[in-house]
């Protein structure tokens, strides 16, 4: 990542690039930071083939080129058009003739599925039937096909965040903020680590419900209803990952957290934060003249570059969140200043603004 941020030095930034001109794996790693895309497993840090010397070099994929076509009718499915395409499937507007409804259908599209990908599509079905919540994505059921799985859910008509243009109005990302702190909470509570939270993997419907998907990388960790512990292991989309996640650290409730408070802050401004993230409470004053000082605080205390300053469970930013939307909704209609929080998390917010 210090390659992207122009934090090497000249010599080692010019080494980097003659290594990845020469290397067919390293090129693939490059190209995958450089589009956004989410860093799996083979390609993490602790993947990494040795060079000698202390450096190291990405282990070769074996994800193909080439994929796999899909029939018209895929067991009782029929397929109606392409939705999207990502490195380890293809998803599909489909029809489901026993109920006559349309659908999300999910299905792996390698010539010779590895077992990177068959775990993916594993781990996500075991994280989506976890949770059942308005805030994240429904799914009606798993499959196989030829060996190739399948996940099949509601189809919602809507666009992904990604498609959304920031900056967008403070008052509706503090709606969207409010369905995915819920939708991570439900997740959080199953002990499920999302774990590749990004503007693409959220999506909007119509009536503005806000719903998590793609739940591929997720982990289980803790037990239903508990606080989930950390899980040491580097996957996700590198410009959303916490900093210590990034260093090789634990992921947590809260890693999932700041990359929700990467998500708002971009939503918002059309950046994502600078490096040193000591002022974002300011910055989004400054550059959003009339933001309401407690959402900005609540974005900033996600951002917190210790996780232990961050909110420490996503119920307790629900809360925040929630009773942030009625102090503005009530000062639209009020002179009155109403009770500040003072609920459970009072202290897990840092450098925390009147309002908390």
């Amino acid at each position: 990542m210090a390659l992207f941020e122009r934090r090497l030095p000249v010599t080692a930034n010019v080494l980097a690039h003659h290594h990845a001109a020469r290397c067919a794996a390293c090129r693939t790693l490059l190209v995958t930071l450089a589009h956004g895309d989410a860093l799996p497993s083979e390609l993490a840090p602790g993947a990494l083939a040795p060079l000698g010397g202390g450096r190291r070099c990405a282990r070769r994929s074996s994800v193909p080129g080439a994929t796999w076509t899909p029939p018209e009718v895929l067991d009782g499915f029929r397929l109606e058009r392409l939705l999207g395409r990502g490195g380890m499937g293809a998803v599909y507007l489909a029809r489901d003739a026993s109920v006559d409804r349309r659908v999300a259908l999910k299905v792996c599209v390698a010539l010779q599925p590895d077992a990177g990908t068959l775990a993916s599509f594993a781990t996500e079905a075991r994280a989506i039937s976890r949770i059942q919540h308005p805030n994240v994505v429904t799914m009606y059921r798993a499959g196989e096909i030829d060996g190739r799985p399948y996940l099949v859910y509601e189809y919602v008509d809507g666009k992904s965040l990604a498609e959304l243009r920031p900056p967008l109005p403070w008052q509706r990302v503090l709606d969207i903020a409010v369905g995915l702190a819920a939708g991570l909470r439900a997740a959080h509570q199953g002990g499920v680590l999302h774990r590749d939270l990004k503007p693409g993997n959220a999506i909007l419907s119509p009536d503005g419900t806000v719903k998590l998907i793609d739940f591929g990388l997720a982990t289980f960790v803790g037990g239903g209803g508990t606080a989930p512990r950390g899980v040491r292991e580097v996957v996700g989309t590198p410009r959303y990952m916490a900093p210590e996640v990034r260093m090789g650290e634990s992921a947590t409730p809260r890693s999932d957290l700041h990359a929700l408070g990467l998500l708002l802050f971009e939503l918002c401004t059309g950046r994502l934060p600078p490096a040193r993230r000591g002022a974002c409470a300011a910055l989004l004053t400054e550059r959003l003249p009339g933001i309401d000082p407690g959402f900005a605080a609540v974005i900033a205390c996600c951002l917190a570059e210790d996780p232990l300053e961050r909110f420490a469970q996503a119920d307790v930013l629900c809360a925040v969140l929630e009773h942030v939307r009625r102090l503005v909704a009530f000062q639209r209609t009020s002179s009155v200043f109403p009770t500040p929080w003072t609920g459970p998390g009072f202290r897990q917010v840092s450098s925390p603004p009147p309002l908390f």
